[in-house]
């Protein structure tokens, strides 16, 4: 296909294919997708851009358009203005502690913190041979410091007291301890104990709820349990639970056994 030039008076001066400008540089032709543009230098539109008029089909007629806008006045231009955009909302300001919001430096957010890991279940069941180590480690650190709390002593109550004798366990852990008997006429409760890492959890109360629910199939009609006199909280808790204190004075002898 020829080249389209020039064939009126105003002279044009190809600035590279498709472009070309008027001597006094005001005017500039495009060819575009849709034909030729004429941009005005000196006259703007409401953007404030170079005013365009077109597209014209050829470049001759691009050329008498020129001629026009010299003598007469100012078209509209023909070209639709593109919409204003809205300028862009500044980035929030900084944390005033020196925190930083938002996208990093990268354009990558920071990693969110790893959710906290939910709490395992605490077990209650009853004790095991195996806990002897653990239970007594757990009574010391609680103060408790009695006869028959060697392995041979927790058997044998076990055996004589079956589903009374319990442990709280957290997996491997034992964090927690209750043991029941009953003699045949009252019901008693020992070494009611929560390790600090569990307390406040409710631990003490299933242990104790179980014992009693035990005790009361067993026919007892009364438990009694024992509270050291620098027990931390201990009053609170068992009157809470509806157990009153006695009037009666108990007195222990140890035996002697072979």
């Amino acid at each position: 296909m020829a080249k389209e030039q020039p064939t009126t008076e105003e002279k044009l001066k190809r600035e590279r294919a498709g472009s070309y400008r008027t001597a006094d540089g005001r005017f500039t032709v495009e060819q575009t997708s849709s034909g030729w543009l004429v941009m005005d230098a000196e006259q703007t539109d409401e953007l404030g851009l170079a005013l365009a008029r077109g597209p014209f089909a050829t470049i001759d007629a691009a050329r008498e358009a020129i001629g026009a806008a010299r003598t007469g006045p100012a078209p509209r231009s023909a070209v639709r203005a593109a919409p204003k955009r809205k300028p862009a909302s500044p980035p929030p300001p900084a944390p005033s502690n020196g925190t930083a919001k938002g996208p990093t430096a990268a354009g990558r957010r920071p990693p969110r913190a790893a959710p906290p890991r939910p709490r395992r279940e605490v077990v209650i069941r009853e004790i095991r041979i195996v806990d002897g180590d653990a239970l007594r480690a757990l009574w010391r650190e609680a103060g408790f410091g009695s006869l028959g709390d060697d392995d041979r002593s927790l058997s044998r109550l076990a055996r004589r007291n079956p589903g009374l004798l319990l442990v709280a366990a957290d997996g491997s852990r034992v964090v927690g301890s209750a043991l029941g008997a009953w003699d045949g006429r009252r019901g008693w409760i020992y070494h009611v104990v929560t390790a600090p890492s569990h307390r406040r959890r409710g631990i003490a109360s299933k242990l104790i709820d179980q014992i009693e629910t035990a005790l009361v199939s067993l026919g007892c009609p009364k438990a009694n349990v024992m509270i050291r006199s620098d027990s931390d909280g201990g009053t609170e808790f068992w009157t809470a639970r509806g157990y009153a204190p006695s009037q009666s004075r108990q007195f222990g002898k140890e035996l002697e056994t072979s």
